[in-house]
């Protein structure tokens, strides 16, 4: 019983910072999260099911996955078999290769590097290796970010990976989740131009590219900024 209230009441707490400062909390559960896309906690063939938001509730799409990226037009998913497949705006195409982490257009590959895995991005027919590694990927198609083994956090200036300050275990598009632990998971940042300012609230995973991030807590709970 003891263990059920500290739970409850770290629930409660997270709530708060949320709220206080513009995080939406979404109804439903989830392990990963995109652009109004999630990946949610019921098991299926390829990971879990996958969901859409509709602007008022989460619509079942079909397939399952393990990750998810991209934008809300065009959402990628890496399914537990590290396949993966871009949705067409009526079902999911599978593409060749093979990652462990979707971007929008851009991957983590499964060949092990130095600082996780290869990354590539997509050309229009196949995968075009990229230098560097890394373990997460988020971002837009023109400026992805990365995170590697080592918390480094990456920028793509359109020839290279320009390194930035900090630390952090899961990144979207110029936001990250450091690794200083927090109720919910870890400590959520922006990025300003010149450094990372602190946002009030804690996750697991952010998404979203191009707009405003969507967070997963710990407890499975899905936020929107």
């Amino acid at each position: 019983m003891k263990k059920i209230v500290s739970k409850l009441i770290a629930v409660a707490a997270l709530l708060l910072s949320f709220n206080a400062f513009a995080w939406q909390l979404m109804p439903g559960a989830a392990k990963d999260v995109a652009d109004g896309w999630v990946i949610g906690t019921n098991v299926e063939a390829g990971g879990w099911g996958i969901y859409r938001w509709n602007s008022s509730s989460w619509e079942k799409i079909p397939g399952s996955a393990v990750r998810i990226g991209g934008t809300y037009r065009s959402p990628w998913v890496v399914n537990k078999f590290n396949q993966i497949f871009n949705w067409t705006g009526a079902s999911w195409q599978l593409k060749p290769g093979a990652a462990k982490d979707v971007g929008d257009g851009w991957v983590i590959g499964t060949n092990v590097e130095a600082g996780g895995y290869g990354i590539y991005r997509w050309n229009g027919a196949g995968w075009t290796k990229v230098p560097g590694s890394a373990v997460r990927i988020g971002g837009t198609y023109r400026t992805p970010w990365v995170v590697n083994k080592f918390n480094q956090i990456f920028r793509w200036t359109g020839s290279g990976w320009q390194l930035l300050p900090g630390a952090a275990k899961d990144v979207g598009d110029g936001w990250v989740i450091g690794t200083n632990v927090e109720a919910g998971g870890s400590g959520i940042y922006r990025w300003d131009f010149s450094n990372w300012s602190k946002i009030a609230g804690s996750a697991l995973n952010i998404g979203g590219a191009g707009g405003p991030p969507w967070v997963i807590n710990k407890f499975n709970q899905i936020f929107r900024y």
